[in-house]
């Protein structure tokens, strides 16, 4: 029986980005397709994580502060706005994959945090409850985020690879 390899994982190995000279360009493409996906599918559960910490910190915030359930559901919309600074336009990865797949599941690690029922059950959560779910949180925040620079670097590889070789090819 043969172990499953995650895409994720199989991207960012060494091997994967090794032999990219002997690649045709359509398969440097496909290869930078699914790099695209991945990073979508990975974003998209660091954002998922991000709001999650921000709604149990304000949950934890609340019960020190001695408010009400009704006082964290009208914070909503500013706990979930993103008021943050922007990234620069030049500085900004244009993504062609704008959502991940719709039959993907998050039932690996820690990633089920994201979808499990902790926010429904959060008038019940205990104070030890609520800072192990903030700290597993930051720690699957923290995963995407490193894994997500690094599925970067080999973006920017393939991207050179492509460019480099459509330029030889005109050149030639």
């Amino acid at each position: 029986m043969t172990e499953h390899v995650r895409r994720i994982d199989r991207i960012l190995a060494p091997e994967y980005s090794d032999a990219l000279d002997a690649c045709s360009v359509d398969d440097l493409h496909t290869m930078e397709r699914e790099c695209l996906e991945v990073e979508t599918e990975i974003s998209y559960v660091r954002r998922l994580a991000q709001g999650r910490i921000d709604i149990l910190e304000a949950e934890r915030d609340r019960r020190a502060a001695g408010g009400t359930l009704g006082d964290l559901i009208a914070a909503l919309p500013q706990i979930l706005a993103d008021d943050g600074p922007r990234t620069a336009p030049a500085d900004t990865r244009a993504q062609s994959v704008l959502a991940p797949a719709d039959g993907i599941e998050w039932n690996r690690g820690i990633e089920r945090l994201v979808s499990d029922a902790t926010l429904v059950n959060l008038p019940t959560l205990s104070e030890a409850e609520l800072q192990a779910t903030l700290g597993q949180l930051r720690e699957l925040e923290h995963d995407m985020s490193a894994r997500r620079r690094s599925l970067h670097a080999v973006i920017d590889g393939l991207t050179h690879a492509i460019a480099e070789r459509l330029a030889s090819n005109t050149a030639g």
